[in-house]
């Protein structure tokens, strides 16, 4: 089978780098997962990413996002709006992507060294923040009350929606759980959860501990991938 039948989808943080290879029919071809700095796995990527696939998906860590209703959304100016609500370097890359189900598009930032070298070696690239994954994924949860987070980077996403109604999407600092607690507090307070009736969702990896924790405040926590 030609590889460029294929597709790739990575996922970069700041502990390294992981990768899957899916075949035309969905199979899952190889995985592999690698620690290294972020600003590695561009050069360590290069062996795999030359040889070329029908698309590519990177999924990265970013706090520089925020979402605009459609009927206010220009595509002509996309840097604008995000320029509002975040600072942005230079040579930040500024993306929109369309979100139909919620009526709303998400303006985000690829970090320019990011954008420059996966682009370089690679087509058909397309860059998603991990917020969007997030916001995509809620959808599938069956509860009326949806509140969903994950934890990478120091940093804790958090989305909440009820029932197909997104109610809120941000990301926060949080370099230990005590401040993650915080913040999962703030957001269901903000939104009218009651969390002894809320099903708390963590998507990614969710250590017995944090588990336990976070336990002691919602009805139950559960991970999705």
């Amino acid at each position: 089978m030609s590889a460029t039948q294929n597709r790739i989808t990575i996922q970069l943080d700041l502990n390294g780098y992981s990768f899957t290879i899916y075949g035309r029919n969905g199979a899952v071809l190889s995985q592999e997962s690698h620690s290294c700095p972020v600003d590695l796995s561009i050069e360590e990527l290069t062996p795999v990413l030359k040889r070329q696939y029908g698309a590519v998906s990177v999924y990265f860590t970013t706090w520089k996002y925020t979402l605009v209703p459609l009927h206010l959304f220009s595509k002509d100016s996309p840097r604008a709006y995000l320029a509002a609500v975040r600072d942005l370097a230079e040579e930040d890359v500024v993306q929109a992507l369309d979100m139909p189900s919620h009526k709303a598009a998400m303006v985000y930032a690829v970090p320019g060294h990011l954008y420059k070298g996966i682009s370089a070696l690679c087509r058909n690239v397309r860059f998603y923040p991990m917020a969007y994954v997030l916001i995509d994924r809620i959808s599938s949860i069956q509860d009326n009350n949806r509140l969903l987070v994950s934890f990478t980077d120091g940093m804790l996403h958090s989305v909440a929606a009820e029932r197909e109604r997104l109610l809120f999407a941000n990301s926060f600092p949080a370099a230990d759980l005590a401040t993650a607690e915080y913040f999962i507090m703030s957001v269901t307070k903000e939104v009218l959860f009651n969390p002894e009736h809320t099903v708390l969702h963590v998507y990614g990896r969710l250590e017995d501990r944090v588990r336990e924790e976070l336990s002691k405040y919602f009805s139950s926590v559960r991970q999705i991938s």
